[in-house]
């Protein structure tokens, strides 16, 4: 996936999960020697400290932890500029960096980003596409399974 540009919304799903539990173990792609490299190879500019900060935010404010207001912070400076071509009017950032792209991102997933419900295993987030805005886990083979087992074994046991 080396370079690749992605849109924001899918540049935000990456950049928040990157810090994943492997086997049950919290890891962080965004420390270590690893880290600019990783970063390089989704496209984020900056440096790992900054990127862990944004993330780190985002994600407190999609769990509940945080107000949507401590974001404001990644959004100093920055403006939407419009711009007319052939295909129409598109908005340009101006004086965003990428915490500001990543912040305008969430902005618009709002309601259908969430963690998955699995966070004892899983520290993942998702955004919800379907209808019914009704998705719970980040892969229903992997977390929901695992949950729905749990749940099953607890009210076999009560």
């Amino acid at each position: 996936m080396s370079n690749v540009v992605m849109p924001d919304e899918a540049l935000l799903l990456v950049l928040l999960n990157s810090a994943p539990m492997v086997d049950g173990v919290p890891t962080d792609e965004l420390r270590g020697s690893g880290a600019s490299d990783w970063l390089r190879e989704h496209g984020i500019p900056g440096p790992p400290a900054a990127a862990r900060e944004v993330r780190d935010a985002v994600a407190a404010v999609v769990r509940g932890q945080a107000s949507a207001g401590s974001l404001q912070k990644f959004l100093a400076g920055v403006r939407q500029v419009p711009v007319v071509s052939a295909d129409g009017v598109r908005w340009r950032l101006e004086g965003g960096r990428f915490a500001a792209r990543a912040v305008l991102a969430w902005a618009e997933v709002q309601g259908r980003l969430r963690p998955c419900e699995n966070a004892e295993e899983c520290t993942l987030f998702l955004i919800d596409r379907s209808k019914a805005n009704a998705r719970r886990w980040c892969s229903m083979s992997t977390c929901g399974n695992r949950l729905k087992a749990r749940r099953h074994q607890a009210r076999l046991h009560e």
